[in-house]
C-alpha cells in the first residue's frame, strides 16, 4: 500500500505466526530490489480494546510507535478486508485512536504530543541553529529553512539526526519552509530508514502542532511533502491538541504472495538496503 508515496507491505496477522520473528522479517523483504522493497512493514493483529491492533516495523528491524501514512495504510487495508468499518476504532503501542474512510482517502487520529519544546539551539558548522523538538511517540525536529526542494537534504539531515542534543537514539529530522499561514513544504528524514522519504505522516503532524504553537500557523493546514503529494492536519485551537487528525490517501497498489525466497537471503550490513531506493 501506499500513503502520499510512503509504501508499505502490509500482513494481516491476526493468526500471529509470525511470532518473534516481524524484525527479521521486514529487514529482509523491505530491501528494495534484492525482495519485495518498502518503507516499513505493518501488522494488523487481534484487538480486545479495538477493531484491530497494528504494529510497525522499519526496515532496519526494529518497531516503533506511531506512524501517519502507514496508520491511514492500515486502515484501509482492514477496511477493504472487512476487519472494522468505515467508522473504526485502532489500537497501537501508545494508545486507541480511531479512524475514517471515504473512498480512498483515511482521515486518522493521533494522540496529543507529549512534548512540543520550541526553538532548541544546536550546533552544527561552527553556527548555532535552531529547531522545534515534538514528541509523538517518536521524537521529531523541525527545522525551517529556505528553497528546501533545492537544498542538499539529505547529508544534512543525516547529520542533524544523530547530533548529541538527542542522545543516542537520535530523532527524525524534517525541514519546513512556510507558503502561507495554511500552507507549508516538508522534507523528512526518517531514523530507522536512514534516508529521505517523500512523506512522513507523523513529521507533518509535528511541523503542524510546533508552528500553530510557535504562533506561525492556524488549521487546518495543508503539507506538501517531496512526493507532491499533500496531506492536511485538522485540530482545535485551545484544547491541547486532544482532536489531531491526518488527513490523506492510502492506496491498495497490489496483492501478492511471498515466496520463502522473499526472505531466504543474506542480509547485507546495516543501512545498505537504501542504497537502491528509487
Amino acid at each position: 500500500m501506499s500513503a502520499s508515496a510512503n509504501d508499505f507491505i502490509v500482513i494481516d496477522h491476526r493468526n500471529e505466526i509470525l511470532s518473534g520473528s516481524a524484525g527479521d522479517l521486514a529487514r529482509r523483504i523491505c530491501t528494495r530490489r534484492y525482495s519485495a522493497g518498502a518503507d516499513g512493514l505493518i501488522l494488523i493483529e487481534k484487538s480486545q480494546a479495538a477493531d484491530f491492533r497494528v504494529r510497525f516495523y522499519n526496515p532496519d528491524g526494529n518497531e516503533f510507535n506511531t506512524c501517519g501514512n502507514g496508520g491511514r495504510c492500515a486502515a484501509r487495508f482492514a477496511f477493504l478486508h472487512s476487519i472494522a468499518p468505515s467508522d473504526m476504532t485502532i489500537e497501537t503501542n501508545i494508545g486507541v485512536i480511531d479512524a475514517h474512510i471515504t473512498g480512498n482517502a483515511v482521515k486518522l487520529k493521533f494522540v496529543s504530543p507529549t512534548e512540543i519544546r520550541l526553538n532548541v539551539p544546536f550546533e552544527f558548522d561552527g553556527q548555532t541553529r535552531s529547531g522545534h523538538l515534538v514528541r509523538l511517540g517518536e521524537p521529531h525536529f523541525i527545522v525551517a529553512e529556505t528553497n528546501i526542494r533545492q537544498i542538499l537534504f539529505v547529508p544534512i539531515a543525516r547529520r542533524i539526526r544523530h547530533h548529541e542534543i538527542f542522545g543516542t537514539d537520535g530523532s527524525n529530522v524534517h525541514f519546513i519552509e512556510p507558503l502561507s499561514r495554511n500552507r507549508l513544504m516538508i522534507r523528512s528524514f526518517e531514523r530507522g530508514i536512514e534516508d529521505e522519504t517523500l512523506a512522513c505522516g507523523s513529521g507533518c503532524i509535528a511541523a503542524s502542532v510546533s508552528t500553530f504553537t510557535g504562533k506561525q500557523t492556524d488549521p487546518p493546514i495543508t503539507i506538501e511533502p517531496q512526493s507532491g503529494i499533500p496531506l492536511t492536519v485538522h485540530f482545535q485551537p485551545g484544547n491541547n491538541f486532544q482532536d489531531l487528525y491526518l488527513e490523506g490517501d492510502a492506496r491498495l497498489i497490489y496483492r501478492g504472495e511471498l515466496t520463502s525466497e522473499a526472505r531466504e537471503w543474506k542480509v547485507p550490513i546495516p543501512g545498505y538496503h537504501n542504497r537502491f531506493r528509487f
